[in-house]
């Protein structure tokens, strides 16, 4: 098998993106110009020509050291192949990583689960949760908790309405705004990324920006779906504290899921490993579909403290 080590520039972009598309495991996450959207500095691994493609993305912040890591709003890359995506083949592209990599942080598609069986890395195995549309609206409903019912209920009486008229910076600052409050701190660079990624998306009709609004035309909540053939990722979304009091959040999803019942689509959650998270998402029915997050630390012991 021939594995070949491209520079960016080096890459051909129709080639690479034509092998995501087509891969059984395809994700949007793969394409060119997601990851040109979610760091400055990428290579790829490839196999042959272009029948498997294998990003890595890297920078050399800790000591000048080079290391690969997963970016933000880019939940899973790993092996991307027209083949058959077994161990072996697996196996083969994580020798082909250059040694200059003393660390790594990746996360694997969740068809990548044959990473599992390589004893030599340090794997964990991380939740992500689908919703699958392909029933009548009212089989999908009664799968919902007691708890996401009793909100819609509550949600009904408020009169919110549904928009997708919220422009990408309003969402955005909503979206930081309420992690503020909630004491996360997240670097500038996640919202500059967050811009890039959804009017990248927008241009190429491949997301929307969905939001609930009360009678007071106050904003409640919003999601951003991220569209990748079947999947709609919610990539990003935002309660506000007056929509976390009137079920907002539970009414825009269940708008989504009554929209797209009895369709091909599903629902792509992204996550989550914070319980409350995860329980939240799993009272509208949905179910664990795992993705892999493998990690290798070569550091020099004198660094290697950084990243226990």
């Amino acid at each position: 098998m021939e594995i070949r080590l491209l520079k960016r520039e080096e890459i051909e972009a129709a080639k690479w993106n034509g092998c995501v598309h087509y891969a059984t495991n395809s994700k949007i996450y793969g394409y060119t110009w997601y990851l040109d959207n979610v760091t400055n500095d990428w290579m790829g691994l490839v196999e042959g020509d272009y029948q498997s493609v294998f990003p890595l993305i890297w920078n050399d912040k800790l000591f000048k050291i080079k290391q690969l890591y997963q970016p933000f709003l880019c939940q899973q890359l790993g092996l991307f192949t027209v083949n058959v995506r077994s161990k072996e083949r697996i196996n083969q592209f994580l020798e082909a990583i250059p040694k200059e990599f003393k660390y790594w942080d990746l996360s694997f598609n969740d068809g990548n689960r044959n990473v599992l069986k390589l004893k030599e890395y340090d794997v964990v195995e991380k939740k992500n949760y689908h919703l699958e549309l392909n029933k009548p609206y009212d089989e999908l409903y009664q799968a919902y908790s007691k708890n996401v019912k009793r909100n819609l209920k509550k949600a009904l009486k408020e009169g919110l309405y549904l928009t997708g008229n919220l422009k990408p910076e309003t969402f955005v600052e909503a979206v930081k705004k309420a992690q503020i409050a909630k004491g996360v701190q997240h670097p500038e660079a996640l919202y500059h990324t967050a811009h890039r990624i959804i009017w990248n998306c927008l241009h190429r009709g491949k997301g929307v920006i969905t939001a609930a609004f009360n009678t007071d035309k106050e904003l409640c909540a919003a999601i951003f779906f991220m569209f990748d053939g079947r999947a709609m990722i919610n990539l990003l979304n935002v309660s506000t504290a007056v929509g976390k009091d009137v079920g907002a959040m539970p009414y825009l999803l269940d708008a989504t899921i009554k929209r797209e019942a009895e369709g091909f689509k599903y629902i792509d959650f992204e996550g989550s490993s914070v319980p409350g998270i995860a329980r939240f998402y799993e009272s509208f029915g949905a179910q664990n579909v795992p993705y892999y997050q493998l990690k290798r630390n070569e550091l020099p012991w004198w660094a290697k403290w950084r990243k226990k």
